[in-house]
Formats: C-alpha cells, structure tokens, sequence
C-alpha cells in the first residue's frame, strides 16, 4: 500500500503552499534580515529586478539594488518599520540596475522572530508605473486643456481645471461643491429659469448617459460667458459621475452676432438701393413730363404779353414746375444718379458756416455748440454737401423741440483717413424700429405737412455718392448722434470745371432725337424761336439714319439717353466717329450716371432735364464754342 499524502495544515504543506504562493504573486515580495540582507527573492522581483534569486539571496538591498543617493532615506523609512512603524503606500520611484526607472507602491511590515523582536522585513511592491504615468497624462491633458472641464456628481463640481476657473473668473474653492446653477444668470438665453432647466437636463442625462446643449453662465462681475456643454455619466470607484466639458463660445457668439448685423446692414443697404432705383427711375420720368410741362409754358409766355393776368398765372405755375425740379433732384440725389460737381474743400469750415449761416431758424432755447478746430479737406460736391449738413441740423432742432442742446463738430482723423462729421441733439431720440427705416424716402415721424421725409434720404445718397457712411446711435430719450465719415483728400486731387461759351446760332441746321412725343415736339419749338432749323427723330436708330442723310447740313445734335433700338449715348459715339465736327449736346433726366458717361464721349456736353430756356440756349453755345 502506499502511504497517503499528508493532511492539509501540515507544517510541511503549509510551507509549500506559502512558497508557492510567494513566488507566483504578481507583486515583488522582498524578505530582509535586520542588516537588510536578502532572505525572500520572488519570481515578480527576479523579473523588475533582472537579477535571479541565487544571485540576489544573501546580498544587501541597500548596497547591491539601490543607487547611493536613495541608499540613506530608504535605509531609515526601513529601520522605522524594523521599531514596529510598518510603511503602507508608500510611493517611491525605483532605479533599476539596468537603469530603467520605474514607480512602485510598497506596504512594508516586521516579520517577529522566536524570541518576539524583529527577525526581519517583508516588503509587497506593485509596480504602477503605467498607472501613474496615465494618471499624469491624463492630468496633463485636465490641467492644460483650452477647454473647461469638470467631474461632478449629485453633490455638485467635485474637480476642475484651470480653463473653467478662467472662463468663470473663480476659485477652485468657490466651485467644488456647487451645482451649474448656482453660477448662472437668474435665466437663460431662453428665457427658462437656470435652476429649472439645469435639474432638467439632468434628469436627461441620467436616462440617455450623454447630452449636448448650450449654456450661459455668468462671471461674479455680471458678465455672461456662453458654452457648449458636452456630459457624459461614467463610473469612478464605484459611483456614478459626470463627466463635463465646456467650450467658450464667446468668440462664436460674437462673430455670429457681427454676420448678423452685416446680413442687416446687406438687406438695409439693398432695400435702400432698390428703393433708389425705383426713385430715380420715377423721378427720370417725371423729369421729361416736367420738361413738356416747362417748355410749353415757356412757348406761351412769349406769346401772352407782360402784365396780363394770365401771364402772371403762367409765371406761378413756372415757380411750381421748379420747385417739382427741386423734388426730383433730390430723389435723385437719393438714388446716387445726381450730378456732382466736385472739389477740395473744407469740410470743417463748410459745416460751422452752414451751421451760422441757419442759427436763426434755431429756436432761442436751443443751445448751440460747435467744435471745428482744424480743417478737415475732402472732395465733394459743396452744395450736395452744403444739404448734408443743414439736413442734419434741421433734423437735430426738429427733434429738440423747445428747448434743448445741439452739437455740431468736424474732425479730421488722419490714422483713418477719415473726415468725421457728428451732429449730437438731446432730443426724444428713436427706438430700433425708427432708425431702421430713417433713410427711407419719405419715410417720416412728423406731422401731417411738417417734412417731406427726403432730408434724412437725401442725406444718405450723398454720402454713398461721395464715398463715404454715415453712423446713427439712438435711443428712446436720449437723442441721437448721426456721424458722417468721408474720405480726406489726398493732396494732388484737382477738379476742373470748363466755362461755358457763347455762340450764335441762329440759321442753321439742329438735329432733335427724343422718344417722348411731347418733350420732342415742345423742345423743337423751343429751338425754332431760338432760330434754329430742327430735324426730329424718335429714336437713337431713327436719328442715326437722319443723321446719315443730312450729315452735311448738321451744325449740332441734341439727344435724350434712355430711348428704345439705340440709346443717346451710342448715337453720340456713332455720331463723333462719323463726324468728329458736328458737336453733340445730351440731354437726360437723368443727372449724374448720364452725365458722366456722357463726359466720357468727346465733344460731348449734358443737360440736365427739365430745363428753363435760358439754360438751354447757354448749354447749346457753350457745346458749339467747346467743339
């Protein structure tokens, strides 16, 4: 028979199953006598250490595994424990004889001899270097990070990092412990209490595990700090957390708030622009009626003698027929189609002598204060500008009232390039709505009769026309301010204007082309009692082929621009190649884009519509003295 094996618990067994244990432990386990030689040597030390147990058994620890510089420190962490301190936790960074370094978690306690004192050390090792080390990237990536992040639980923040301590402006104390809420505005964006809708979203997230959304908090000096929020639950020792982090939004809410104002100003400007081509496409056309309206009165007047009744009365409907001129100019000055005659002038010295030049219309109780130290040169045309300037002022006084304070001041700004004109009133002041509509044409807050609503639209053309922007800041209460920012002049701009000559020319040959029956058949009378024998054409194609037959006998050409098959200034172009001599007068109602493009034709020169007959006579001698 053969012999049983021993019972468990027998010292023998016992000891086996102790070593066997030790040495297929996953953590260094270390065995030193009280002069710290090696007694205990275990498989997972023969692996950190690179040294087998034969080699290492009887060695000192001290001497034959540490570098000299740990030697003393460790030498009396373990004497603490050989006196019964025993070390748990103990954090120590090893230097391997390989001289790899690596960062072991030690427990070190007393091992009692037979006789009760100490018979040695054993210490238990876990290397958690890779531990530490994604513990310190992971801090790294916490700490350093433009982003705010947070761990937090039911309790409130219970960790930060230093972006959500500068995007809020605060102490790590003054979060830990606290919910969202608590550092937030009394409502959000949306109008919903934070509190409310912070417990809200996190009932969502319990359910989902995740959630996204933006949130709005606010910095202890009152200041809002939007941020996108991005949560989500995990589980740290056991306990649910969450994980939050915030990304500033500040910079995203700004630009998107400055494309929004750029979107509004887009859709202002293009309604203004629309709007001005609608007035100066009326104002075109009302223009030619005007001119058959004049011209016919005019044809009348010669033939109805001084001092009648009914030449008085004709004379009053030529005032009238003027002052509808006048409207018309103004819308086209509104819609940038206006004539411009420009030059160097001081904006500075215009606006303070407009501005003395109207005290008077001031009421009494209206002060007045001005701040125009130095001149402030650009170029534009002085009358649209003149109009600029009193508009604003008459706007200024209107919305006074009574009694009040006015402010009118010029200043060059030479870093911008900019001569900045601002006429500040205290009057009743606008609200949002108002404003944006206050360069609209006649668009008005005054009473029925009490302004055209073209000042302030006037205004705006001219600006545009020159360059330049205007700036209005209101509010209901507080006045306004309108800033007029144009361009300074450079030194060597120049504008010359060409005087006008004289001419007779009586008994000869003019050609008319006009596509308005009553504008062509009234002007042509006007310049038969001029003396002038007149050929008409309806049209640029029609007037071309009249041209063409009777091209010897023409002293002039007179056209209109916007006509059908053939526009004024393609015939003019035509007419100047053909016959370099035969000088061309254009007409429009129109004033500036005519104008200028029919400036670029040679031997060219333009009126404006409607016109008195003594303009016109002075425009058909000063385009003959040109040619």
């Amino acid at each position: 028979m053969t012999k049983p094996p021993s019972a468990p618990g027998a010292p023998r067994d016992d000891a086996r199953l102790l070593a066997t244990l030790v040495d297929t432990a996953g953590s260094v386990m270390i065995g030193l006598r009280t002069d710290f030689t090696v007694f205990l040597w275990n498989r997972a030390a023969e692996q950190l250490y690179g040294v087998a147990r034969t080699k290492a058994l009887e060695c000192n620890y001290l001497e034959s595994f540490l570098p000299a510089r740990h030697r003393a420190p460790v030498a009396k962490n373990l004497r603490a424990a050989l006196d019964g301190v025993p070390m748990r936790n103990y954090v120590a960074p090893l230097t391997l004889p390989n001289g790899k370094r690596r960062i072991l978690l030690w427990n070190v306690d007393r091992v009692p001899g037979e006789d009760g004192e100490g018979f040695g050390l054993v210490a238990v090792g876990q290397d958690i270097t890779q531990r530490q080390e994604a513990e310190e990237r992971f801090r790294l990536v916490f700490e350093h990070s433009h982003d705010g992040l947070l761990l937090s639980d039911e309790t409130g923040v219970l960790d930060c990092n230093p972006a959500a301590l500068q995007m809020l402006g605060r102490e790590k104390h003054e979060l830990i412990g606290r919910r969202p809420a608590e550092y937030s505005p009394p409502r959000q964006p949306d109008g919903l209490p934070s509190d409310e809708k912070s417990r809200a979203l996190g009932r969502q997230t319990l359910s989902t595990g995740t959630q996204r959304f933006e949130w709005s908090h606010q910095r202890p000096d009152g200041s809002i700090v939007p941020v996108d929020v991005a949560v989500r639950h995990a589980t740290l020792a056991g306990k649910r957390i969450s994980v939050v982090s915030w990304h500033d939004l500040t910079h995203r809410k700004e630009m998107e708030r400055e494309h929004e104002a750029l979107e509004r100003k887009l859709v202002q400007t293009q309604k203004l622009e629309a709007v001005g081509r609608l007035a100066g496409g009326v104002a075109h056309d009302f223009n030619n009626l005007l001119t058959a309206v004049r011209n016919g009165i005019e044809l009348a007047l010669e033939s109805i003698g001084e001092g009648t009744q009914a030449h008085r009365d004709l004379c009053v409907s030529v005032d009238a027929v003027d002052r509808a001129a006048g409207l018309t100019r103004q819308l086209l000055a509104y819609s940038r189609h206006d004539s411009a005659r420009v030059e160097r002038l001081d904006l500075a010295g215009l606006a303070c002598g407009t501005l003395r030049l109207m005290r008077t219309s001031i009421p009494a109780g209206i002060g007045v204060h001005s701040d125009c130290p130095h001149p402030a040169v650009v170029v534009a045309d002085r009358s649209q500008l003149e109009q600029v300037v009193m508009n604003l002022l008459l706007n200024a006084r209107d919305a006074i009232g009574g009694s009040g304070d006015l402010y009118l001041s010029v200043h060059a700004d030479k870093d911008a390039g900019v001569a900045r004109l601002r006429v500040r009133d205290t009057g009743v002041g606008m609200d949002d709505a108002t404003r944006a509509r206050i360069f609209e044409p006649f668009f008005t807050t005054k009473r029925l009769g009490g302004g055209t609503g073209l000042g302030l639209a006037v205004v705006y053309g001219v600006v545009a026309q020159a360059g330049g922007e205007i700036q209005v800041t209101s509010a209901p209460g507080e006045g306004s301010t309108f800033e007029v920012t144009l361009p300074l002049a450079n030194w060597g701009e120049e504008h010359v204007s060409a005087a006008p000559g004289e001419h007779d020319g009586a008994e000869r040959t003019i050609l008319l082309v006009e596509d308005e029956d009553i504008v062509r058949q009234s002007t042509a009378r006007l310049l038969s009692r001029l003396g002038w024998r007149v050929l008409v054409a309806e049209d640029g194609a029609a007037g071309w082929e009249t041209f063409q037959r009777h091209a010897d006998e023409l002293a002039m050409v007179v056209t209109d621009v916007r006509m059908p098959r053939m526009d004024g200034l393609a015939l003019a172009r035509k007419i100047r190649t053909s016959a370099p001599d035969v000088p061309v007068l254009i007409v429009s109602g129109y004033d500036r884009v005519d104008g200028s493009s029919a400036s670029a034709v040679e031997g060219t020169r333009f009126l404006a519509k409607p016109f008195k007959l003594s303009t016109l006579t002075e425009a058909l001698e000063a385009t003959l003295r040109r040619n």
